[in-house]
């Protein structure tokens, strides 16, 4: 097997599976046997930290490191700062789930399967032989995991687009391999977004301001399109709340704005006050506020907003709709004088 190497770490052995694939559940629990303190003294993981969340931002070139427990420790010391960042988050998650598929490709084709059990806890079986060698997933597990990562908002991963027979989902290596990436990014996702809650390191501060110096602010291109979104806040409204909340306001404030939760609920909730909070409508805040930033969610600008959501753009007040008009206009007008 491929995996019969390992590196000791006290009464421990980290194998090159868990190497390679760190986000593995068995990665997980041997990570938190590691004292966080003790984790993060060397400065080569930290330097290592810093190297690889600045590949993922497309300023370094990243290059593992000679000591497999440095690299190891350093995905999780990455993921740590990228939890305090909904873009940093999604651009990790993206360029690590890459590196996943790039040493998920180069397996044996009996190792891929012991890979996909490991990492993703779904069976999977090898079928043909040469040219004509496949996969095949059970239904079940195929469909937990394209729900789990939801998938299926790529018409890719689509039931109806699968080689389906028997309960069976068939898959070409090269297929494989994609929903192979496609789950890891999902699955990294999934555990930066659950390390926001855990306390912060200290030993990671100044990583931490280095590296968010370089994240794009989300809907930098084209910000214009969002300036309906502040006249809205300064117009509340009584009629449909609940949705301008989860599609328009939440992932303004938390990814536009860069608020904090504690600051985006507060804002949305002044927002709210003029027509009356309730303890469900404040629940239905916190729950989006978290959502949207979980998911990295952005809001329609205004363009997208009138042609896609006429329902909710009809509820915006006619102040909001004057100031848009206005924007416009003068835009016009900076072009014909041009």
């Amino acid at each position: 097997m491929a995996f019969s190497a390992a590196l000791p770490y006290r009464d421990f052995l980290l194998s090159d599976l868990e190497v390679r694939y760190p986000f593995t559940p068995r990665s997980r629990k041997f990570f938190e046997l590691m004292p966080v303190e003790e984790g993060l003294a060397s400065r080569e993981v930290v330097a290592q930290t810093e190297t690889r969340l600045l590949s993922a931002l497309g300023r370094a070139k990243y290059q593992p490191h000679i000591s497999e427990l440095i690299e190891f420790s350093s995905f999780f010391a990455a993921a740590l700062v990228a939890s305090q960042d909904s873009g940093l988050a999604s651009r990790f998650a993206k360029k690590e789930a890459d590196r996943a598929k790039q040493f998920f490709n180069k397996e044996a084709p009996a190792d891929k399967v012991v890979v996909v059990e490991e990492c993703l806890g779904t069976k999977t079986s090898e079928v043909g032989d040469g040219s004509r060698r496949g996969y095949a997933l059970p239904f079940e597990g195929y469909l937990q995991l394209v729900s789990r990562y939801e998938l299926a908002k790529s018409p890719k991963w689509k039931l109806v687009r699968q080689a389906l027979l028997g309960g069976t989902v068939y898959m070409s290596a090269n297929l494989l391999g994609d929903f192979f990436g496609d789950c890891a990014e999902g699955a990294i996702a999934d555990g930066v977004a659950r390390l926001r809650k855990a306390l912060f390191p200290k030993q990671l501060q100044a990583t931490k301001v280095r590296v968010l110096q370089y994240v794009p602010a989300a809907g930098a291109k084209g910000g214009k399109g969002y300036r309906y979104v502040e006249d809205l806040l300064k117009h509340p409204v009584s009629d449909g709340r609940h949705r301008l909340i989860w599609l328009v306001l939440a992932p303004y404030l938390v990814n536009v704005r860069k608020l904090e939760d504690e600051e985006a609920i507060e804002s949305i909730r002044a927002f709210v006050a003029v027509a009356g909070e309730t303890s469900d409508l404040k629940r239905f805040i916190q729950y989006n506020v978290r959502r949207a930033r979980r998911n990295g969610l952005l809001p329609p600008r205004f363009s997208t907003l009138k042609d896609e959501h006429p329902d909710i753009y009809g509820l915006l007040p006619k102040e909001v709709l004057a100031a848009e008009g206005n924007v416009k206009s003068n835009a016009t007008k900076d072009q014909a004088s041009t």
